[in-house]
C-alpha cells in the first residue's frame, strides 16, 4: 500500500510534516494564515502518494524562488472583476495556493447561492495538486472543478518545442458509502516532478513519457528535462496524443486566456524566472440543482460499484475508478506514517538549519 521507512524513505507524522512546512515559510517571509493553507495543501499530496506535488517542492521551488526575488512572499490577493456567478482573483506573484482557496471558496459561495459558479486566478504562482482545490466541493454536496495552467514543459503532437505546461483537471464528486470519484489528471504523459522523482530514484523513465532536445524520445530523465513532456496519450496520433494535446489547450484558454493572464507564447518555460506566470480556473455546481443528493449518491454507488465489481484480466487482482487508490493511501498514511524520500528529507534538514528552526518531524 505504501513505502515504508526503509533507506529510501523516513516517515513522519501528517500534524508535524504540516506544521514544518508552514513554520519554514513563515520564517521565509510568508504570513502564517497564507503558510498554514500551503503546508495543508504539500502535505495533503503526500498523504494520497502524489510526492511529485508535496513536500519535495518546499525547498526547491518555494523558498527558493522567494529568496531569488521571483515570488512574492506578502501579496496583495485582490478581486479585479466579479459577477453574481463568476470571480476573478489577481494574486500579485504570491503564492498560489492561499489564493487557489480564497477563489475556490467563493466559487462555494457563489454556486450556493446560484446553482453553479466559475472562478479564476492569474498573476499567481504553482498551486500544489488541482484535486485539492475541486474536492472543497465535496462536504458541500456539489461538484467541483479545478485547473492550472504552467510553466511550460510539454510539446505539441508531432512537435519538438516547449510549449505547454502539463495542464492538470481535477474533477471531485460525491458518492454515499464509496469514496468520492476525484479524477486528477496532468495532459501531459506525466507532471514533471514525476521526471523529478525518477531522477531522484535514479530509475530510468518509462517508454513515451518524454522527448530530448532534439525530438527524440529518451528514457533520461536528466535529457527528458532538458527536452519535453508528450501530450497525454505520447507520441503522435495512434496513441490518442492529439487528444493529451488538446486537452492541454484547452486548459490554457480557460486558465490564461480567459483571465488575462498569461498564455502560451507569454508562459515562461522552466529556465525563465518570470514573476506571477500561472493561471488557475474553478467550477462548482449543486448536485440538487438537478436531482435529490442522497438518490444521486445512491447511484453513485451503484456506478462506481459496477466497475469495481466487474470480470479482472487474468492476473490482476482489483479494478480501481479515481480517487480510489489516493483515498486508501491517504487512510494508510494517516495510521502508519507519511513517507517522505530520504533525499528529500536531508534537504528539508538543511534548510531547517539554513533558517534556524528545529527539525523534529519523525514519527
Amino acid at each position: 500500500m505504501a513505502d515504508a521507512a526503509t533507506a529510501e524513505y523516513q516517515l513522519s507524522t501528517e500534524p508535524k510534516l504540516r506544521a514544518h512546512v508552514a513554520d519554514v515559510l513563515v520564517k521565509s517571509g510568508v504570513a502564517r494564515e497564507h503558510a498554514d493553507v500551503v503546508a495543508d495543501v504539500l502535505v495533503a499530496a503526500d498523504l494520497r502518494g502524489i510526492e511529485s506535488h508535496g513536500v519535495a517542492r518546499l525547498e526547491s521551488y518555494y523558498v527558493s524562488r522567494i529568496r531569488s526575488g521571483h515570488l512574492n512572499p506578502k501579496p496583495n490577493y485582490h478581486i479585479v472583476r466579479e459577477t453574481e456567478t463568476t470571480v476573478l482573483f489577481d494574486a500579485d506573484n504570491g503564492l498560489g495556493h492561499p489564493v487557489g482557496k480564497m477563489a475556490m471558496e467563493r466559487v462555494l459561495e457563489k454556486a450556493a447561492k446560484h446553482g453553479s459558479a466559475f472562478g479564476g486566478v492569474r498573476n499567481s504562482n504553482h498551486f500544489g495538486i488541482a484535486g485539492y482545490y475541486a474536492m472543497m466541493a465535496l462536504e458541500r454536496d456539489m461538484i467541483g472543478m479545478a485547473s492550472t495552467n504552467s510553466v511550460k514543459y510539454g510539446t505539441a503532437t508531432f512537435g519538438k518545442d516547449v510549449l505547454l505546461g502539463t495542464n492538470p483537471l481535477a474533477f471531485a464528486i460525491p458518492a454515499g458509502s464509496e469514496p468520492p470519484f476525484v479524477l486528477d489528471f496532468a495532459t501531459t504523459t506525466v507532471p514533471k516532478g514525476k521526471l523529478e522523482v525518477y531522477k531522484r530514484k535514479g530509475k530510468p523513465l518509462l517508454d513515451g513519457w518524454a522527448i530530448d532536445a532534439e525530438g527524440a524520445m529518451t528514457l533520461d530523465p536528466d535529457e527528458a528535462l532538458r527536452g519535453a513532456l508528450l501530450p497525454l496519450g505520447g507520441f503522435g496520433t495512434e496513441g490518442g496524443g492529439h487528444k493529451g494535446y488538446g486537452l492541454g489547450l484547452l486548459v490554457d484558454i480557460l486558465c490564461g486566456v480567459l483571465s488575462g493572464g498569461a498564455f502560451g507564447p507569454t508562459l515562461p518555460v522552466v529556465t525563465d524566472t518570470r514573476e506571477g506566470a500561472i493561471s488557475h480556473w474553478f467550477g462548482a455546481f449543486r448536485v440538487d440543482a438537478f436531482r435529490d443528493v442522497d438518490a444521486f449518491k445512491a447511484d453513485m454507488d451503484r456506478e462506481l460499484q459496477y466497475f469495481k465489481q466487474s470480470a479482472k484480466s487474468p492476473g490482476q487482482e482489483r479494478i480501481w475508478v479515481a480517487g480510489e487508490p489516493e483515498h486508501e493511501k491517504t487512510a494508510y498514511h494517516r495510521q502508519h506514517g507519511v513517507p517522505v524520500h530520504t533525499k528529500v528529507w536531508d534537504g528539508l534538514q538543511k534548510l531547517s538549519g539554513e533558517l534556524g528552526i528545529p527539525f523534529d518531524i519523525a514519527r
